[in-house]
């Protein structure tokens, strides 16, 4: 049990010794008999006892006894209950207010001694940084330069078709184009994870880097009627969107969207329904026509693609994105027979994200580039290739030695199996 929880227990606890103490004062002075002061605690004490026998005071000071009666009507007990009713009553908001100023009391301290605080935990992330770097430093390298390449090619494929006139591929270039910013944005991020040791978080942004490749396959390999769509199907999420968003906020008893906007949100929707068909209107709707699907799926999407093989990784992907049962029993930032609770960093498990992140950035630039490949263009994808299969060997090798250290420890003689390297998790200190 906690201090504060602990005094508060004591302070009710005595609310009611208190209050009858004040009666029995009051009742002491209407007695109109001069008694000393330190008789009234044994006499409360006497009285709470539940006792029917006479109080008896022996007094230091010698003289004639006497004899005191001290009686409690009927309506002096209904104003006791009721003083120990409005004290219980108001004893949430007084501890409120008293939790509020302690909060704040030690928010101020929390803030001057957190300097300190700040500054060695600096010091443990450079030094868990230098450890992972150990490690995992040559396929992150490669993840890097693999990232700068794809943005490279990717800026030189731009320069090329912004310097063409010519109108066959435009709604593809568009949306290629945006496809792999956005990848590349993604890879940026995972990399950025996987240098802090956060593996789960690294494959939860490889699960968008993935729905991108797929989407980005039906673009390139489809015709300028599917990207199009693809375009335009945006006017379906911001209507979804703009019906939830005003629900929520009229219930919060906010303002919604203004109403010459509302209009023209709903304009568009409705344009894009007549031209498209009410099947646009689903979450997929953009490929019904091209699947021959009312209401396709993202499955639909993966198997029209020749992606279904990789639905294995994607569902790994997915345990951690989700609040379910399955993301409390896995994590790849544990390692060894028995699964570690992580409640920060950990340098385990990193290959996974890098190794499906390389291939995966890879597969997107590629698809960007080829409707306008060159010479050049072809012989930097090639080293793409090369720099992908690197990166992936790299992880595979820092994963595999990390496996044979966890195996090694927990074969020693009185050796309890273990990786301190994934247990390199956040912790609190009190400060």
């Amino acid at each position: 049990m906690d201090d504060l929880t602990k005094a508060l227990l004591e302070t009710t606890k005595d609310l009611p010794r208190k209050i009858l103490r004040k009666a029995i004062l009051r009742k002491v002075r209407e007695s109109n008999v001069p008694l000393p002061d330190e008789m009234v605690e044994p006499l409360l004490n006497h009285i709470l006892t539940g006792s029917s026998e006479s109080f008896v005071w022996h007094s230091a000071i010698e003289g004639d006894d006497v004899n005191v009666k001290l009686s409690f009507t009927d309506e002096d007990i209904r104003e006791i209950e009721e003083l120990v009713a409005k004290a219980i009553k108001a004893i949430p908001e007084a501890v409120n207010g008293g939790l509020t100023a302690a909060a704040n009391m030690f928010f101020k301290t929390l803030c001057k001694r957190w300097e300190d605080e700040h500054l060695m935990q600096r010091y443990e992330i450079a030094d868990f940084q230098e450890g992972l770097e150990q490690r995992w430093g040559r396929g992150l390298m490669l993840l890097r330069m693999l990232l700068t390449s794809c943005r490279e090619l990717g800026q030189e494929t731009f320069t090329r078709h912004a310097k063409s006139k010519s109108p066959r591929y435009k709604f593809r270039r568009w949306v290629m184009l945006r496809l792999h910013t956005r990848a590349c944005q993604v890879m940026d991020e995972i990399i950025c994870l996987l240098e802090n040791g956060f593996a789960d978080g690294a494959m939860a942004r490889w699960r968008t880097l993935y729905e991108l490749s797929v989407v980005a396959i039906l673009i390139a390999e489809g015709d300028e009627v599917l990207a199009e769509r693809y375009m335009l199907h945006d006017t379906v999420e911001v209507k979804r969107q703009a019906d939830v968003f005003d629900e929520q906020q009229t219930a919060l008893g906010l303002p919604g969207i203004t109403r010459g906007r509302r209009t023209e949100i709903d304009r568009e929707h409705t344009q894009a329904l007549a031209r498209f068909g009410s099947e646009f209107a689903h979450p997929y709707g953009w490929a019904a026509q091209h699947l021959k699907r009312k209401k396709p799926t993202f499955k639909d999407l993966q198997e029209e693609a020749d992606r279904l093989a990789m639905s294995t990784h994607y569902k790994l992907a997915s345990f951690n994105v989700h609040a379910s049962a399955r993301s409390l029993f896995f994590n790849l930032s544990s390692i060894g027979p028995q699964m570690t609770l992580i409640a920060g960093r950990s340098n385990a498990g990193l290959d996974e994200a890098g190794s499906r992140a390389a291939h995966t950035i890879v597969l997107i630039t590629s698809l960007y580039v080829q409707r306008s490949a060159n010479v050049t263009s072809i012989f930097k994808a090639k080293i793409l290739l090369k720099l992908r299969d690197e990166a992936v060997k790299a992880f595979e090798r820092a994963q595999r030695k990390l496996s044979r250290e966890v195996l090694s420890e927990g074969d020693k003689p009185g050796t309890a199996r273990k990786d301190r390297e994934s247990r390199k998790a956040s912790t609190t200190r009190r400060i």
